[in-house]
């Protein structure tokens, strides 16, 4: 009875991250839009900060920050972060998902490891399902996600992943 117990349980959660996974494909083909209330550009190093109230949209894609900062390496790799209380990202349904919508207090996207990276009160929503860390991890190519608690100030943080039944019915 054990054994069944726990293998319905690795399924249940096998289940809620499969159908957490959010397809944050976004049309790069599509012009990049950044409104802020401030922009450094540090040319030497290839880093830009935008500051207050910082928008980014892409297609599909926005994000909300405090401050959002591009910095591209010499090979031309880039690395995008976001800050906020919390910084956003929502992404819009297309005709093969759900609208995702994120929250974290820094989102950093890694172009050349294909990662996006949540921390802070990490939670992501998609179709009525919801998964919520310190911190979670979104490898776009593999389509995987992973989610940490963690161990702060004697308080501990768990993931908690919360699926609407027709996900658990349908098998999703």
């Amino acid at each position: 009875m054990t054994l069944r117990f726990n293998l319905s349980k690795q399924a249940i959660l096998c289940t809620a991250l499969f159908a957490l996974q959010p397809v944050w494909s976004v049309d790069t083909e599509q012009p990049i839009e950044i409104s802020a209330d401030a922009a450094i550009r540090e040319e030497p190093s290839g880093k830009t900060t935008y500051s207050g109230d910082v928008v980014l949209t892409q297609g599909g894609l926005r994000i909300n920050a405090d401050s959002l900062i591009f910095d591209i390496d010499s090979s031309g790799a880039s690395v995008i972060t976001a800050t906020g209380t919390p910084a956003t990202l929502t992404q819009q349904a297309t005709d093969k998902s759900a609208s995702v919508d994120a929250s974290a207090s820094n989102i950093e996207y890694q172009e050349s490891a294909e990662r996006i990276r949540l921390t802070g009160k990490a939670k992501i929503l998609q179709a009525g399902a919801v998964i919520e860390g310190n911190t979670i991890d979104y490898e776009v190519g593999t389509q995987r996600v992973m989610a940490a608690g963690s161990l702060e100030d004697d308080t501990s943080q768990r993931v908690k992943v919360t699926l609407p039944p027709s996900t658990l019915r349908d098998g999703q």
